[in-house]
């Protein structure tokens, strides 16, 4: 290892410690220094501060007269966190659920006993907070297909433009590679588009959610301090005669909260089955075996459905793409972060999505992440062990890269046919949830993910690519090496082995127009039990063409202005800014601003 290498891996290493340990003392100092008072009884009460949570809190604190409480199972966290180029490293934190699947059959084989990890954010404005931070839309007719029709394109999009303009502060990245712009050009060369919201096929720079170079999550948009309690786990709901009255909650004793209006859970894909289910709301067989008894039998946990990808530093490069520890730790660079909001530290990590049809269709099946690093990049310190790499396969391939400089073009499958599960395994609500998405399980989501590898060569094949020096890793992989290197076989083993989780889970309390299929209805009510909504990714019946976190905003955005508005309608109360007409109060239509 050369000098400058060593010289890196220290820095990046005593940074690492650092933050760590830095978090630490912010999660403690939280949950020992908390004052917060609740009161016995609001309107609304919100179960989870993430995207949808904290947007649903941001509009009712700005344009209604109701009370509220938001309840988060986690930490406020610290501005430091909101440092773009420091978010993998909350991975594994105390602000991470440390989730992850069971052994699965056919996939994760690269990691700790075939468990792959489920990176989800435990802090005041949830995964948002850990997320790449990119805003894309997705394709549009998709969401019109899951209202059933009941919402045109256009009443979505302006939905979507609502959101743009008022929730988020969406920039362009502001700090990249050479490995970019070389990108773009090699998709060019292949005939690829610059993708817009008029055309779903193509590559862009990423779009972000940051603000001054920081990142920005809907929770950043209200004053939490008074209506967000933190680390207050919510162990069941209750619930009598098919009505949900509040909840129950540990903070730090067990305590009742009630809801005048509607509990509203937005605890995200994994949790909020998890909460349906404790609270006697799902599959009735799996309650009779935990002793729980049943309210309402619906397909609570079923349906999920996650973006799996692959290609963790197989493409290298003779030269540097990414700016090294010392150079982003830099004084300089610190102080154009915290003065300027500019400089590496706003990094997202992804700097390049496109998307693409291997089967040469309209409609986009596989979505590329670009980033100018590798998982090799800190030596093992921290990014090997948040994905749970086993040992044998670190000190076999990844370690053999420790002088070589890598990169990761991660294909992923934008619609999966694979589909999983969720469901607790026993009454204890501190125990995780069993998380089994049965990844590869559908063959076909395995030739996709061949097929975006295929599709990957040729990408590096180009003049722009071979510009920078860029080819693929020709060390085989561990478990691998009985195939030709790059034969279809070789690569279906290849994915089967290195499986990698995006986070974007959603599906497991879909929405539908039938209760023997879905969880919530298309007002987001949940089947049979009065004043009880979900809002969050787990609604979602299908994935989005893309990151999930814009359809969720969009998806919330939606029930603010539909749903909340019958409860402001009985009570002369309405959301809407400008002056609305009697047909639009009659059709209880609210016009978005």
């Amino acid at each position: 290892m050369s000098p400058l290498h060593l010289l890196q891996f220290f820095l990046c290493s005593v940074c690492i410690h650092m933050f760590s340990i830095f978090t630490y003392l912010v999660y403690y100092y939280d949950l020992f220094t908390s004052s917060h008072e609740a009161q016995e009884k609001y309107d609304f009460i919100i179960v989870g501060s993430g995207t949808a949570g904290s947007l649903i809190a941001d509009r009712l604190l700005k344009e209604t007269n109701y009370t509220f409480i938001v309840l988060e199972a986690g930490g406020k966290g610290h501005p430091f966190h909101d440092i773009p180029a420091f978010g993998p490293l909350l991975h594994r934190s105390v602000f991470d659920w440390h989730y992850e699947t069971v052994p699965q059959e056919n996939a994760c084989f690269a990691m700790e006993n075939s468990k792959c990890k489920q990176t989800q954010g435990k802090i005041l404005g949830g995964s948002s907070k850990l997320n790449n931070m990119i805003h894309v839309r997705g394709n549009v007719s998709h969401y019109v297909d899951w209202f059933h029709g009941k919402y045109t394109k256009e009443y979505i999009e302006e939905h979507f433009n609502y959101i743009e303009s008022n929730i988020y502060p969406l920039r362009n990245i502001q700090y990249d590679s050479q490995l970019s712009d070389a990108v773009l050009d090699a998709a060019k060369q292949l005939g690829f588009n610059e993708l817009n919201h008029q055309n779903s096929l193509g590559f862009q720079k990423s779009l972000l959610t940051q603000n001054q170079g920081k990142r920005w999550t809907t929770s950043d948009n209200f004053d939490t301090s008074k209506y967000v309690l933190t680390n207050a786990l919510v162990e069941k709901l209750i619930i009598k005669n098919n009505k949900c009255l509040g909840v129950q909650i540990n903070y730090p004793k067990k305590v009742k909260l009630f809801a005048e209006k509607a509990v509203i859970i937005s605890a995200g894909t994994f949790n909020s089955p998890k909460l349906l289910q404790l609270s006697g709301i799902g599959p009735a067989e799996l309650l009779k075996s935990l002793n729980i008894s049943v309210v309402k039998e619906l397909p609570v946990g079923k349906n999920l459905q996650d973006h799996v990808g692959t290609g963790l530093d197989l493409v290298l490069f003779d030269t540097s793409q990414s700016v090294g520890m010392f150079d982003m730790m830099n004084f300089f660079n610190l102080y154009k972060y915290f003065v300027n909001g500019v400089g590496p530290l706003t990094t997202p990590g992804c700097e390049v999505v496109g998307f693409v049809s291997t089967k040469n269709e309209t409609i986009p099946n596989i979505q590329f992440m670009v980033l100018p690093v590798g998982i090799t990049a800190d030596r093992g310190s921290h990014l090997r062990k948040s994905l749970g790499i086993a040992d044998f396969v670190w000190d076999n391939y990844f370690s053999k890269l420790f002088e070589k400089y890598t990169t990761t073009f991660f294909p992923l499958i934008l619609h999966p046919k694979s589909i999983g599960e969720v469901k607790i395994k026993s009454q204890d609500p501190n125990l995780p949830p069993l998380i089994d998405p049965k990844y590869l399980s559908h063959p076909e989501d395995l030739k996709t993910l061949v097929d975006g590898i295929k599709l990957l060569t040729k990408l590096l094949e180009t003049d722009a690519m071979k510009s920078i020096g860029a080819h693929l890793n020709k060390n085989h992989f561990p478990g691998c090496e009985e195939y030709d290197l790059f034969s279809d076989l070789y690569l279906e083993c290849y994915v089967k082995h290195l499986t990698l989780s995006s986070y974007h889970p959603i599906g497991t309390c879909s929405m539908g127009t039938d209760a023997r299929q879905s969880v919530v209805d298309l007002t987001f009510a949940v089947f049979g039990i009065d004043n009880l909504y979900v809002v969050d990714g787990s609604v979602l019946p299908t994935l989005p063409s893309g990151n999930i976190n814009a359809a969720i905003a969009m998806m919330a955005n939606i029930f603010i202005e539909n749903t909340i508005n019958q409860f402001n309608l009985k009570t002369n109360q309405h959301m809407c800014s400008r002056n609305i007409s009697f047909e639009e109060l009659f059709l209880n239509v609210c016009p978005v601003r």
